[in-house]
C-alpha cells in the first residue's frame, strides 16, 4: 500500500512539475511569485481593469510580378474588436467590414482597411477609437501565414458552413473547395474558409481572356458579412480546439507557434492571464456580430456605409458593457399564434417595460400550441435567453434564415396566450 501511495505522490509531483514548466514557458519564464499572481489575480496584469478591449488585425498580402506574396504596405484583411470582461469571464467580438467608409484622424476619407496601409495599427486603432468613442487597450496583428500554421499546430478545427464554397485563383494560389455542413478542416482549408468572398464568375482562356461562366452557381456564403461571421467562428473554434486534452499536453509548442505568427503589445504574462481567465470556457459563449450597415457603389468604388446609430449602440453594448444599449439595439418582433385577440400587444407592452423596443406586432401566419423565441445571430443569444426567461417561454432556437427583418422573434402560442393577456391588464 505504501508503494502505491509513493507512486501516486510521485505522479502528482511530476504532473505539477510539468504544469509549472509549461505555464512558466508560455508566460516567459517569469518567477513563481508572478505565476501565482497570474492565477490568483489576472486583473493585476491589466492595471485592475475589469474589461480589456483588443484590436485584432489580419494582414492582407499583395503579389509581385512573379506571383510571390509580400505584405509591405498591405491593407487590413480582417478587423475585429475583442472585448474581454475579466470580472464576469464573458467575451464579445465585433467585426468591422474592411470596406467600411470612415474619415480617419489624418483627415483622409476612404475604406477603413486603408488606414492600416497608411499608418499601421496605430492609425487604425485611433480611427476606431475616434469613430466609436472607445478605448482600445491592446492590439494583435496576425501575419498572413498565421491561420494555416496555427490551425495545423492545433491538428485541425471543427467548423460549419451553410452552403458549398468553391473558388479558384491560380495567380493568388488560392483554391477553395468546402462542402456544406459541419466538417473538420486543416490549415490550408481554414485559409479558404476565412478568405472566401465569392464564387468564380469567369475563367481564363489560353490567351488570358476572361470568359464568363454560365450558369453561375452562387453560394449563401458569399459576401463580406458572411465572411466576417466565419472569421468569428474560426476564432471560437481555435480557442475550443486548444483546450482539448491532446492539445493541452502540447500547449507549450502550440503557444510558440502562436507567438511566432502574431505581432502584439500584450506581454506573455498578460497573454497567460487571459488564458487562465478564459481558458476553461474556450470562448465557447463568445458573443459575436458584425457592425450593421449597407454596401453600395459610390463613384465606381464599393463602400460599406455603417448604420451609425445601431453600430454605436452595438459598440456600447458589447464592447463597453452597457446592458441598456443592448436592449435598445435588439430589433424585436412579436407574433400572436394563440388564436386569442390582443396577445401580441400585451406581450410587447411587457417587453417595453423592460427597456426593449418592439418594432412590430402582428398575427402569426399559422397558429401554434407552443410558444418559442427565435434569434438570428449569435450576438443576440443572450438577449433572446433573457426574453425567454422573462416571458416564461420553453423553446429557444437559432435560425439565421428565418424570413423576418428582426434580430429576435417572439411567437406566443396557445400555452401562454392567457398569461400574456393577464399581464397586459
Amino acid at each position: 500500500m505504501r508503494v502505491v501511495r509513493w507512486v501516486l505522490l510521485f505522479a502528482v509531483l511530476a504532473g505539477l512539475g510539468w504544469l509549472y514548466k509549461t505555464v512558466s514557458a508560455i508566460a516567459g519564464h517569469v518567477p513563481p511569485a508572478t505565476l501565482l499572481r497570474i492565477v490568483q489575480k489576472p486583473q493585476d496584469f491589466f492595471w485592475g481593469r475589469e474589461r480589456v478591449n483588443v484590436l485584432i488585425v489580419g494582414k492582407d498580402y499583395n503579389r509581385d510580378s512573379r506571383g510571390m506574396p509580400y505584405t509591405k504596405n498591405a491593407r487590413a484583411d480582417t478587423i475585429m474588436l475583442l472585448s474581454l470582461d475579466l470580472a464576469k469571464r464573458q467575451a464579445a467580438a465585433v467585426s468591422v467590414p474592411r470596406d467600411t467608409y470612415v474619415v480617419a484622424p489624418d483627415g483622409i476619407g476612404g475604406k477603413i482597411n486603408g488606414t492600416f496601409s497608411r499608418g499601421g495599427v496605430e492609425l487604425l486603432k485611433q480611427t476606431l477609437e475616434h469613430t466609436f468613442d472607445l478605448t482600445i487597450d491592446h492590439h494583435v496583428v496576425i501575419k498572413d501565414t498565421a491561420i494555416k500554421n496555427i490551425v495545423d499546430a492545433l491538428g485541425g478545427v471543427w467548423v460549419e458552413t451553410i452552403d458549398e464554397m468553391h473558388y479558384d485563383d491560380n495567380w493568388g494560389n488560392l483554391h477553395i473547395h468546402l462542402p456544406k455542413g459541419r466538417q473538420f478542416i486543416d490549415g490550408e482549408q481554414a485559409v479558404g474558409f476565412v478568405r472566401f468572398r465569392e464564387v468564380n464568375t469567369y475563367k481564363l482562356d489560353r490567351w488570358g481572356n476572361r470568359v464568363p461562366i454560365y450558369p453561375v452557381r452562387h453560394s449563401k456564403e458569399e459576401g463580406d458579412i458572411r465572411r466576417t461571421e466565419r472569421q468569428q467562428q474560426l476564432l471560437r473554434a481555435m480557442a475550443q480546439q486548444a483546450m482539448t486534452p491532446q492539445n493541452l499536453l502540447r500547449l507549450e509548442a502550440i503557444a510558440e507557434v502562436v507567438f511566432q505568427e502574431v505581432e502584439t503589445d500584450l506581454s506573455r504574462p498578460q497573454v497567460m492571464a487571459l488564458g487562465v481567465r478564459f481558458g476553461r470556457s474556450g470562448l465557447r459563449d463568445l458573443q459575436s456580430t458584425t457592425l450593421p450597415g449597407q454596401g453600395g457603389y459610390y463613384g465606381g468604388v464599393y463602400y460599406y456605409n455603417l448604420d451609425r446609430q445601431r453600430s454605436q449602440a452595438l459598440v456600447d453594448w458589447l464592447l463597453k458593457g452597457e446592458e441598456e444599449a443592448g436592449r435598445r439595439l435588439v430589433r424585436l418582433s412579436v407574433y400572436n399564434a394563440s388564436r386569442l385577440g390582443g396577445v401580441a400587444r400585451a406581450t410587447a407592452s411587457r417587453l417595453e417595460q423592460q427597456g426593449y423596443r418592439v418594432q412590430r406586432t402582428d398575427t402569426a401566419a399559422r397558429p401554434s400550441e407552443v410558444s418559442r423565441v427565435i434569434y438570428k445571430q449569435a450576438a443576440f443569444e443572450g438577449r433572446a435567453r433573457e426574453i425567454q426567461q422573462l416571458l416564461g417561454i420553453g423553446e429557444l432556437q437559432k435560425d439565421p434564415e428565418y424570413p423576418e427583418e428582426a434580430d429576435v422573434i417572439v411567437l406566443i402560442g396557445s400555452d401562454l396566450g392567457q398569461r400574456m393577456l393577464a399581464w397586459g391588464q
